[in-house]
């Protein structure tokens, strides 16, 4: 098994560069501020952020938003679809308690494609795992906003 180095700020760097992303859009995201976000950004070394006596660092909430979204907008979009689709319906079913009838009930969707989300997405038709994917997304998302996230 091999570890490979995380250096977001070469990673964010790196696509903002290539234009996939705008530092306005990363501060949005992130919610990070405009100065500390380009520090993190001209960060050449990991852990190791550009400090001047009139600016003060990043504070580690920065840090750990910056190096979240570095993960997700580069690792985390390699990820299969229905890979993803299944980690949905897990972290719905697992990390919130409810059931697959719960999910079912309150997407609308039938418990059958619930189940197959959750045990082998490529049984289902390309039309069946978009609605899974919409509805169990706008759940995760509401169970974001409801931690505060």
């Amino acid at each position: 098994m091999t570890v490979e180095a995380h250096d977001p700020a070469a990673e964010l760097g790196r696509l903002v560069a290539e234009g996939r992303i705008s530092e306005d859009a990363l501060q949005a995201i992130t919610g990070i501020q405009a100065d500390t976000l380009l520090r993190l950004l001209e960060n050449t070394q990991p852990g190791m952020a550009r400090v001047t006596t009139k600016t003060q660092p990043p504070s580690n909430d920065d840090t750990s938003r910056f190096s979240i979204v570095a993960a997700q907008l580069t690792t985390g979009l390699q990820i299969a679809d229905d890979d993803r689709l299944k980690a949905i319906f897990r972290s719905l079913t697992a990390e919130c308690h409810l059931t697959v009838r719960n999910v079912a009930l309150l997407t609308g969707l039938e418990v059958d494609d619930v189940e197959k989300a959750l045990h082998d997405p490529r049984t289902l038709t390309f039309e069946r795992k978009y609605g899974l994917a919409i509805r169990g997304s706008f759940l995760i998302n509401a169970v974001s906003r409801a931690r505060g996230r």
